[in-house]
């Protein structure tokens, strides 16, 4: 990408990651709804994963991932 810094590269690949997460969840919550039986809690547990993936995403953005 012509004219584009790294960090400027990583900024933009965060926001992108953000709001397929964001768009992952909406349709995590549906599937929760639409979900009955041994199978809920599978999705319970999905969801869950998705929001660690949000909240490490947001340290990753804020750059306090340890090592970093």
């Amino acid at each position: 990408m012509p004219g584009k810094t790294k960090e400027g590269e990583r900024r933009e690949t965060i926001v992108e990651l953000s709001e397929l997460l964001i768009m992952a969840q909406g349709m995590g919550q549906r599937l929760a709804n639409e979900t009955h039986g041994d199978s809920y809690a599978k999705v319970r547990e999905f969801n869950d994963l998705l929001h660690q993936a949000c909240i490490q995403l947001d340290r990753i953005k804020d750059g306090t991932i340890e090592g970093d």
